[in-house]
């Protein structure tokens, strides 16, 4: 798991892991992505009764690029302690039932995957917690798209997923460390891994623009000139205008001098 700046928050998670199953085996692989005032610390998961390695970054690269250094790290390091997932599937997925977050946020977030998947045709319905097979751990360490984006990642690789609905809590402490601009890049990012699909789609979009601008300029050059290959058409309506005009002015003319009303004319005083 990629930790910036929020060692308290580990820690925290490290007791919630070592509540789930007392039993089970839990080793925890946490990346370290260049914190200075709150880095994780091994007591964290030591304390809760865990085992588990950190690895410290030199430098902050985003939580994409921390992700996909554990998993480079895993898929060499400790790959036999990934536990087999069901039989015919290589990625467990976990979906969000609800959202927590603000109104403003659902709705440019629904903004962005009606983008994602206009541009890509692919639904992204998933983030970065998910299950992996090490046949699915070995495949996405030697992607280079997992650097920029693990759920986008996990659709390009064409890996089997099965998607498992689990209820999100918020943030144990403080906040989220990324602002507006960084959601923004980090949805851009998510497009990028399908950077081939995407330039295909919009140059197919502008094609068919271009088309349909055709098939309408030839159009209006077909109706153009059928009218100057019938001009009794326009002839007849400006014949028939031309009659309205003139009745409407030997009308006018014969009220002279005479006062006009809805009905007619009549005479005015002298």
């Amino acid at each position: 798991m990629p930790v910036f700046e929020d060692g308290t928050s580990f820690a925290r998670l490290c007791l919630a892991l070592a509540s789930l199953q007392p039993n089970m085996d839990i080793r925890v692989l946490a990346v370290d992505d260049g914190s200075i005032s709150d880095p994780p610390q091994p007591s964290a998961y030591k304390d809760a009764g865990l085992s588990g390695i950190i690895l410290r970054l030199s430098r902050n690269v985003g939580h994409q690029a921390a992700i996909a250094t554990g998993i480079a790290y895993l898929a060499t390091a400790i790959s036999a302690l990934l536990k087999r997932l069901s039989a015919g599937y290589h990625v467990a997925v976990a979906t969000r039932v609800k959202r927590l977050e603000g109104v403003l946020f659902r709705f440019f977030y629904a903004i962005y995957k009606l983008v994602f998947r206009a541009l890509t045709g692919h639904i992204l319905r998933f983030g970065n917690f998910m299950a992996l097979t090490p046949m699915a751990l070995s495949r996405l360490a030697v992607m280079h798209e997992t650097r920029m984006h693990l759920a986008s990642s996990v659709i390009a690789s064409r890996l089997k997923t099965i998607d498992v609905a689990i209820n999100r809590e918020n943030r144990f402490f403080g906040r989220s460390k990324m602002n507006f601009t960084g959601l923004v890049l980090h949805g851009m990012r998510s497009i990028m891994v399908f950077g081939e699909t995407v330039l295909t789609r919009i140059a197919l979009t502008c094609l068919t623009v271009v088309g349909l601008c055709v098939v309408l300029a030839a159009i209006a050059t077909v109706l153009k000139a059928t009218s100057y290959a019938n001009p009794w058409l326009v002839y007849d309506g400006t014949r028939i205008l031309g009659r309205d005009n003139d009745a409407d002015r030997g009308a006018y003319g014969r009220c002279v001098g005479h006062d006009w009303t809805e009905s007619g004319c009549t005479r005015g005083r002298p």
